[in-house]
């Protein structure tokens, strides 16, 4: 089967997201408004976690392009202006990309050859209830939300019955290093990830 690519605008930017989470961002720069104007026209952006190749370069080398260079495609949710006038827009990330080159325009705009790749943080359990073997997650995770406003306001509907959601917004909020999260895109294991989340949220 032949792999499907999209070519998407690509906003270098150290955020991790994944599928089903939801961020805030104010834009003020020609190039990316310019962006935002082509994404709600069209099919959204990829935030892209790892700018230091992207900077400067006309084209990425296909080699220096590998399953670990990988972004988060989101759509664009909500539009708002700051106090002080700058656009700011709530994304929603509706998948995972592997990108494949990127090359930028007369603009500096960067725009980036994609494809989707598979994260279990798409999937869904569809589970009714919560299972007693995740249950600690789930609530902690809802302590969370409730201790802020601006995460809480983020998402008014919440699938904390769901433990890929949940372990995916833990990732998410988890003052931790960049380059520690991107290992559970890249090596794509939920029981990693569920250990590991665990690890830290309970340790002693």
């Amino acid at each position: 089967m032949k792999e499907s690519t999209i070519v998407l605008p690509v906003f270098p930017l150290p955020i991790f997201i994944l599928p089903g989470g939801v961020t805030k961002l104010r834009i003020f720069e020609q190039r990316y408004l310019k962006m935002v104007k082509i994404s709600a026209a069209n099919q959204g952006f990829v935030i892209f976690m790892n700018n230091n190749q992207v900077k400067g370069a006309n084209t990425m080398d296909s080699e220096l392009v590998t399953k670990t260079q990988w972004g988060s495609w989101v759509k664009i949710i909500n539009f708002d202006q700051g106090d002080d006038g700058v656009l700011e827009i709530e994304v929603e990330c509706t998948s995972l990309v592997q990108i494949k080159s990127i090359e930028k325009d007369e603009d500096n705009l960067h725009f980036g050859t994609v494809s989707e790749i598979e994260h279990w943080s798409k999937e869904a359990t569809n589970n009714e209830g919560t299972d007693n073997e995740n249950i600690d997650l789930s609530t902690s995770l809802k302590n969370v939300f409730a201790e802020n406003d601006i995460l809480n306001t983020l998402y008014p509907k919440k699938t904390l019955n769901d433990v890929h959601w949940v372990l995916a917004r833990w990732l998410e909020i988890l003052p931790i290093e960049l380059n520690i999260k991107s290992e559970f895109v890249v090596k794509h294991n939920i029981e990693e990830a569920k250990g590991f989340v665990e690890s830290i949220i309970f340790k002693a």
